[in-house]
């Protein structure tokens, strides 16, 4: 099968270089037509919309399109040219890539299916279109896509439903999408709320500008706040957590739904865009690493970005609630501890005003009972008071009101009472109403008018509170960390061709990264054991690269009481071994002290297709298989990374302390995890796996000890 060249590499990522990408001077459209489908929706849409820019329909069959001149080629063109946009078959776009690339037009976007998503044969196409556009110095969209809209400047580079009505406010929210129909959906979903867009952007298959360029380009566009990105997977993983970073340096937001995580959608994906998924738990772990807020479908998506564009973010998680429901609170407040956000405890000031106001309130004064009544006109001055009252206690984060079936004029007090209160106010106020636009018009007109986002239930309220306060958190943790500071030390020469290290030389490059590890003593198949200085109870281990399983094999014995059965042991070892594994080369017997005190972790180490080196850390032994407890980070990272990765685990509370244990040294495991974190980045050319099983987890104060180790080298 011919070799598929790894997309991203046509151009540069300068952050500049996709400027007449999104503003060209001039388009033409290679395929270009009278009927409304095809190259003839660029045409009349470009026309429609009132692009300022040349447009040049080429195709020999017309002289005239749209009222335009058409051309016969592109190299009739007689004017400014910056994008070619080429809607013919896939054979004719690559020979109008060459032609571009002689003309000097930098950018072809690419609607023409049939390749890599075409099978084999496609593949090959593809790889002759890359090749022809690299030559040409022609960087590419798709192809396979449904092309580019840049809303404010009416450039409708685009086919399908990219062209159709309604047509969409122009605003700061810029969308991604792998796919073309659906990131037309995302932006109707979103719009609305006072949300306008900028760029809107269908990626296809991906030969060259890949999602994390067109991020990073939307994020040094200066009308562009939000990216929301929707992604079957990306061959750099590194490169999207990077402009997740550089989102957070620049005070903006990225959001991704990435799909393609299951058996199911992994075969949906490959035979949609050919995209590399990578496993879920990877994603994840690399989106929040990375300060990118993950979405999980179409509502949340219009949730969140509608809470981000009110330009209110909270300095912390404590929520406070006023409800016209008693049902809808506890429906939120289930999902705000789901959600790890705080139901914040009112100060008796407050509490004593709310009472002025009519208004109940529980012991802690949160959540705030709105009685039936409550917004009429006599009295809707009261709710003013109330709101402002919430909103001035310092010890609430978050304003979130359930509106609940209130409408018309009742509903116009409410939203009137909001507007006044966001003006004074720096905190962030979200809604709940469960009435529709046509009962209620004007207050949903005054509450889009005043930027307060009005969300799509009371769980999603709670989650997009959530979504707000670990942004501003996980944004100040990541401009103020300088990186993780990688080590100068010289690794261990790993001669050889790959494969696995025996548990001892495993072992030896743990201790160099200054990773603990146990007492151990080697001695050869014949050696005399009675003089090891070792204390009991001992573990006796066959020493084998080519036994990785070594309890599976009887190589391994534990519990051995005192020095008169270490002789006995070494010998039942050695014989188990001989039988189930005749033919593997034994480098000796590992005797080591028997850690007693412990609590058995797993830590990891793989080597991502996407993102290189990834550390997981679980519960040891047989639990790791058993509970499926794991969490993971992209390497290298810090100690504030690693204590998150600890406390991520179902298990936790195990470290803590429970049932009279004694709690574990969580700073020790944490220091450990940067450390295989710092090894897994440093030897990343050299090591593809690593496994540290049982790590021991000793009573706080007292470290971790690795008990055992695999290393697994890159062959060469």
């Amino acid at each position: 099968m011919n070799e598929q060249i790894a997309p991203g590499g046509v151009g540069s990522g300068d952050a500049n270089a996709l400027a007449r990408l999104f503003n060209p001077r001039g388009i033409a459209i290679v395929g270009a037509r009278q009927e409304p489908r095809g190259g003839g929706q660029p045409l009349h849409a470009l026309r429609c919309y009132g692009y300022p820019g040349r447009i040049y329909p080429v195709n020999p069959k017309y002289r005239e399109l749209a009222g335009l001149t058409c051309y016969s080629s592109l190299r009739d063109i007689d004017g400014p040219c910056d994008l070619a946009i080429i809607a013919i078959s896939a054979e004719g776009a690559i020979d109008a890539v060459r032609v571009c690339g002689e003309l000097r037009i930098p950018f072809a976007i690419i609607y023409s299916g049939s390749f890599r998503e075409a099978g084999e044969a496609g593949t090959r196409r593809e790889n002759e279109l890359v090749r022809v556009a690299r030559a040409a110095g022609v960087r590419l969209v798709g192809p396979n896509c449904l092309g580019i809209v840049n809303v404010p400047e009416h450039v409708y580079a685009a086919f399908g439903g990219m062209t159709r009505k309604p047509v969409l406010p122009a605003g700061s929210v810029s969308i991604v999408s792998q796919s073309g129909g659906l990131g037309r959906t995302i932006a109707l979903r979103i719009a609305g709320g006072g949300v306008g867009f900028r760029y809107l952007i269908s990626s296809g298959n991906e030969v060259d500008i890949a999602t994390p360029e067109f991020i990073d380009a939307c994020l040094e566009d200066s009308g562009t706040d939000i990216v929301v990105a929707y992604m079957e997977g990306v061959s750099d993983g590194r490169a999207l957590m990077s402009v997740g970073r550089k989102a957070a340096h620049l005070g903006k937001t990225v959001i991704v739904w990435k799909v393609g995580n299951t058996s199911e959608g992994k075969l949906a994906a490959a035979s949609h865009t050919a995209s590399m998924t990578g496993r879920y738990e990877v994603y994840r772990a690399a989106l929040k690493q990375a300060g990118i807020i993950e979405v999980r479908d179409l509502q949340e998506i219009a949730d969140v970005v509608r809470a981000l564009n009110s330009k209110r973010l909270p300095r912390g998680r404590r929520v406070a609630l006023m409800s016209a429901s008693g049902g809808a609170a506890i429906v939120f407040a289930d999902a705000a501890d789901e959600a790890s956000l705080q139901m914040a405890s009112l100060r008796a000031e407050s509490v004593e005003i709310l009472k002025k106001c009519y208004l109940q309130c529980s012991a802690r004064g949160n959540p705030v009972d709105l009685p039936p009544g409550f917004l009429e006109d006599a009295i809707a001055s009261k709710f003013c008071d109330a709101v402002q009252a919430v909103l001035d206690d310092e010890n609430v984060d978050v304003l979130c009101v359930l509106f609940m079936t209130i409408v018309g004029k009742q509903a116009l007090n409410g939203a009137h009472a909001l507007a006044s209160a966001r003006n004074d106010s720096k905190k962030p106020i979200l809604v709940f109403t469960s009435v529709s636009r046509d009962t209620s018009e004007e207050a949903y007109s005054v509450l889009e008018a005043a930027r307060i986002p009005i969300v799509s239930s009371p769980a999603a309220l709670a989650r997009t509170a959530s979504a707000l306060s670990w942004s501003v958190e996980v944004r100040d943790q990541i401009v103020g960390d300088v990186g993780p500071v990688i080590g100068s030390c010289a690794p261990l020469q790993l001669a050889g061709t790959g494969g696995a290290l025996n548990e001892a030389d495993s072992k030896k490059l743990l201790q160099q990264y200054g990773i603990p590890i146990s007492v151990d003593a080697r001695v050869s198949t014949t050696d005399p054991v009675d003089a090891i200085a070792l204390q009991p109870p001992y573990a006796v281990k066959v020493i084998s690269s080519e036994i990785l399983h070594k309890t599976e094999a009887g190589g391994v014995l534990l519990g051995v009481a005192d020095r008169d059965g270490l002789a006995g042991a070494v010998k039942r070892v050695l014989a188990n071994v001989s039988k189930t594994a005749p033919h593997a080369a034994i480098d000796g017997v590992l005797i080591s002290e028997m850690i007693t005190d412990g609590t058995e972790v797993l830590v990891g180490v793989v080597n991502d297709d996407v993102f290189g080196p990834v550390v997981a850390l679980g519960l040891g032994g047989i639990w790791t298989e058993v509970l499926h407890d794991l969490s993971y980070r992209i390497a290298p990272f810090k100690c504030d990374v690693a204590l998150s990765m600890i406390r991520e685990l179902r298990a936790y509370p195990l470290f803590e302390g429970i049932r009279g244990k004694l709690p574990l040294d969580v700073d020790a495991l944490a220091k450990t995890l940067v450390d295989v974190s710092r090894l897994a980045w440093e030897l990343r050319d050299k090591v593809q796996e690593l496994d540290v099983n049982p790590l021991f987890v000793r009573p706080r104060g007292k470290g971790v000890v690795a008990a055992d180790a695999l290393v697994v080298l890159r062959k060469a």
